[in-house]
């Protein structure tokens, strides 16, 4: 996993800027249009990681570039799909026992 710093040139010009609402004080972020895809990426993956920390990571699969958001309760879960990664990695592993 690559370092925090990595994100910083997405982050350039990005401001977040305080708003009076009737509802309250609210923060909304401004972002370069070229930009904005990815600093919803980037904020979306913080806010899960503060949520729901240790439960986002990448799928154990080598050649898989997909993360997975484990949901289950002992935290285990390793492949981003149990029908495509999972299973290739089970069958592989059977395969070489059985050789």
């Amino acid at each position: 996993m690559s370092s925090p710093a990595t994100l910083r040139p997405l982050l350039e010009g990005v401001h977040r800027v305080p708003e009076i609402t009737s509802d309250g004080l609210q923060w909304t972020v401004r972002t370069p249009q070229h930009a904005r895809l990815a600093v919803e990426m980037v904020l979306a993956w913080a806010a899960t990681e503060q949520r729901m920390p240790g439960r986002l990571r990448p799928c154990a699969n080598d050649e898989c570039r997909l993360f997975l958001l484990d949901r289950s309760r002992a935290n285990r879960a390793r492949w981003c799909s149990m029908a495509v990664c999972g299973n290739r990695e089970k069958a592989r592993r059977h395969y070489e026992r059985t050789r």
